[in-house]
């Protein structure tokens, strides 16, 4: 591995890695942010136009527990006027046990939903605190726990709400999703970057240092309060930078396949 390009100023960082596209100096500090496991690099993130571009990694669905679990995502969203999504899992054939994390355009609402034998769950990030045309990219964080019967989601650290009455989710999830709903065809207007996915819930202090001060992490390490690394599932960087193939980081090597190619953007 050799070093292709340093910035060349005082805040100089690695933008560019000889080797495998998600290799990362993982136990490398810096400066100022005293974390060995921040990655030196974040080069790209996904851009969907919001009418037809979509990652698929249904091979992924089957990891994916529908009792409990956890979803993260950067994301930045540009004017919709339909809903749209961030992810969605479901159980193949049925409407009726699904997860989501998704943008309700006529209510101007983030959601996390946990729908178990026709029992819908919403957690709510209320208008107040919208996120369409923000010009900001923000990390989101939906949790869901059957038995502790709760619905959560967060912004930026914040937990904006928190829901309980779960119903039981039945059956294996089939089919996922970044950035569609394969039943509406409700598609992500913006940027999507760094989904990842557990089968645990996350608590507060591993959210805020995922978050990191708005510097993304390597989640395949524990490191400081994040201690969650062996129980992720899913995890998609988006650092290939060309192509319709997207590397699942986490053990279970699950690719996503993006709808269309050039579908990468430096804004991350």
């Amino acid at each position: 591995m050799s070093i292709n390009k340093i910035n060349g100023s005082v805040s100089d960082t690695l933008s560019k890695v000889n080797g495998a596209n998600d290799a990362l100096l993982s136990n490398m500090l810096v400066s100022s942010v005293h974390n060995a496991n921040t990655p030196l690099f974040d080069s790209y993130s996904v851009d969907f136009n919001g009418s037809s571009n979509y990652a698929e990694v249904d091979g992924a669905a089957g990891d994916i527990n529908g009792a409990v679990g956890t979803i993260s995502a950067w994301v930045k969203l540009e004017t919709t006027s339909a809903g749209c999504i961030v992810l969605r899992t479901q159980v193949d054939g049925t409407t009726n046990n699904y997860i989501a994390m998704w943008y309700h355009a006529s209510n101007n609402q983030m959601y996390m939903t946990h729908k178990g034998g026709g029992t819908s769950t919403h957690a709510v990030i209320s208008s107040g605190d919208t996120i369409e045309n923000s010009g900001s990219v923000h990390h989101l964080v939906g949790t869901w726990s059957e038995s502790a019967d709760e619905v959560k989601i967060y912004l930026d650290t914040e937990l904006k709400a928190t829901t309980n009455s779960l119903g039981t989710y039945s059956g294996t999830n089939s089919i996922c999703d970044i950035g569609q709903n394969t039943q509406s065809a409700n598609f992500w207007n913006g940027l999507i970057n760094e989904v990842g996915v557990w089968d645990a819930v996350l608590d507060a202090d591993a959210i805020t240092a995922i978050y990191n001060n708005g510097k993304n992490i390597n989640l395949t390490r524990d490191v400081g309060s994040y201690d969650n690394a062996g129980d992720l599932v899913g995890y998609w960087k988006f650092e290939e930078g060309t192509g319709t193939s997207v590397a699942d980081s986490s053990t279970n090597s699950n690719t996503a396949t993006l709808s269309h190619s050039s579908l990468f953007s430096t804004t991350t």
